[in-house]
């Protein structure tokens, strides 16, 4: 039996605690990896613009699960994007909007979203795992 494909997490797993790897030594693997037909997968729940900066020189060959799942794409293409119903998004972001010490990050195609209102801490650690993050007045959902 031969190996047809390798999935990676990232955080904790593929990346240092820095959110580094070794890029010269993986992209040698990676060459390997291809000559061998080996598909190379990044699975991870973290935002698929964030997961695309991490490899600039194959991000158009390789496969990414993103999102926790609800976003899936195979060498550029999409191969599943999950969208919540309008009114469903629209139920749970009321509800989350009753509750205390909670800040909401919603995240669509284009970009995620969170208030402006929101704390400076919160802005700050949510940059450093979405790379597409709009501060908005309100959550664009109506």
């Amino acid at each position: 039996m031969s190996i047809k494909l390798i999935a990676v997490d990232m955080d904790g797993t593929f990346l240092s605690d820095a959110k580094t790897y070794n890029r010269p030594r993986f992209l040698n693997q990676y060459q390997r990896m291809r000559e061998q037909n080996i598909r190379f997968v990044v699975a991870s729940g973290n935002q698929y613009y964030q997961l695309i900066s991490f490899f600039p020189d194959i991000a158009h060959e390789i496969a990414f699960v993103a999102e926790n799942g609800g976003w899936v794409v195979s060498a550029g293409d999409d191969v599943f994007n999950c969208q919540l119903p309008k009114d469903h998004f629209h139920t749970v972001i009321d509800y989350l909007q009753t509750l205390t010490n909670i800040e909401i990050i919603a995240c669509g195609k284009r970009s995620a979203y969170t208030l402006n209102s929101y704390n400076d801490e919160l802005k700050t650690v949510a940059a450093k795992y979405y790379h597409r993050l709009q501060l908005v007045d309100d959550l664009p959902y109506r």
